[in-house]
């Protein structure tokens, strides 16, 4: 069994690569990962596959001289990809069963999940994932466990991630042009939750947003499963582009200003007439100043316009009051200063900024919530080859 795993997400503000290894115990802990701004990326959609092939060979040539100065040699020849983006989406379907004697057995529970697994996606998704809800046994529902239930119907809800096919293959050719195989895509935001949340989370109902550039993923869970999921097309870029365009700078600029001197609540780090210094873009443009109030304002807006979409959307699916372990957000623009405050404050949920628990190797990253969803990719990575490894020592002693 290899040990060793791989993880790519190719985000729109950066390309992220990372390798995983299970220490003693079966704990993962990476040990290695390297990141560099993407190209050729809007919206965590693929829009120029010659660059982001360069991108992928970027990270992985950096990875590779890691690994050399080291005086050890890894080749990476597949990697789990976590995706993100507006293509992608949830839709819930059903498996129902009649119950052939009085009580229902592992023939109704097989049925009811072959049944689910066989509803048709429209044309042109790609499933990510699977994930069985609960059962109901003649309208009686919110049962995990049927068998030996008795009953006349049985019926499965469950819940389908799927994303556009063509925006998959888009970063399988980029990344196989990289002379780097795709094994597996995944949804980032239930990666993100796989790496960053507790059990006793999941089970009293838990929100979390995965807050990248383009976009922000989200997943809501509720009695220990994933109740709903999806994406929102507001990210950290917004702001970027909003500080931009109100005080007249570059990009550049922009996401210094936000990471830097921005806060999402007004007045907490101001007065009235505080300024930020703004340095020209060049040697002959005059240094200026802006309003911190006015800044903050800005960020201010984007991120309550975010947040609102948030909770309108998980009020009408009817799932925001059962959130009652909070909010936790991660993603690159979790670092923003005070965010978790003006989520707290707009969604009404206890709120706090989610950093992987379930791995090592990130102790001394400065912002270990940006890798959430690399982490659960590779968590994944790693279970499902355990999980492999053990059938196939099940059949080998079987046929032996």
């Amino acid at each position: 069994m290899s040990n060793i795993h791989a993880a790519l997400e190719i985000g729109t503000t950066r390309t992220v690569l990372a390798i995983g290894e299970t220490h003693n115990g079966g704990r993962l802990k990476i040990t290695c990962h390297a990141e560099i701004p993407s190209t050729g990326v809007r919206k965590s959609q693929i829009l120029d596959i010659s660059q982001a092939t360069q991108s992928i060979r970027s990270v992985l040539k950096e990875i590779e001289n890691r690994h050399d100065a080291l005086g050890s040699k890894i080749t990476i020849a597949n990697a789990i990809l976590a995706v993100s983006g507006q293509h992608v989406s949830a839709t819930h379907a059903e498996g129902n069963a009649v119950v052939e004697g009085a009580k229902v057995g592992d023939d109704e529970i097989n049925e009811a999940q072959r049944r689910a697994r066989e509803m048709p996606l429209p044309k042109g998704r790609e499933l990510l994932d699977i994930i069985d809800q609960d059962y109901a046994v003649d309208g009686l529902g919110g049962i995990t466990s049927p068998k030996g239930m008795s009953g006349r119907m049985l019926k499965l809800n469950t819940l389908l991630l799927h994303a556009d096919s063509n925006r998959i293959q888009d970063a399988k050719t980029a990344a196989e042009s990289a002379h780097l195989e795709i094994s597996e895509p995944l949804f980032a935001a239930t990666c993100a939750a796989d790496a960053v949340l507790e059990e006793h989370e999941r089970r009293n109902g838990v929100l979390l947003l995965d807050i990248g550039g383009g976009s922000t993923g989200y997943a809501a869970y509720s009695d220990g499963c994933l109740a709903d999921a999806g994406v929102i097309g507001v990210g950290g870029d917004h702001i970027t582009n909003d500080i931009a365009y109100a005080f007249r700078t570059t990009n550049a600029q922009a996401e210094k200003l936000k990471i830097e001197e921005a806060s999402a609540i007004l007045g907490q780090y101001t007065t009235e007439n505080s300024r930020v210094k703004l340095t020209g873009s060049s040697a002959l443009m005059e240094s200026r100043s802006i309003s911190r109030r006015s800044l903050d304002t800005v960020v201010n807006a984007r991120l309550k316009e975010l947040f609102t979409i948030i909770r309108e959307t998980l009020e009408e699916k009817d799932l925001l009051h059962r959130m009652h372990a909070g909010l936790v957000l991660t993603g690159g623009g979790a670092g923003m200063r005070e965010i978790d405050i003006v989520a707290s404050n707009e969604l009404g949920l206890e709120t706090r900024i989610g950093k992987p628990l379930h791995v090592d190797g990130l102790e001394d990253s400065p912002n270990p919530w940006a890798f959430s969803a690399i982490a659960g990719a590779l968590l994944y990575s790693q279970r499902t080859t355990e999980e492999k490894s053990v059938l196939s020592d099940l059949f080998g002693r079987f046929f032996k």
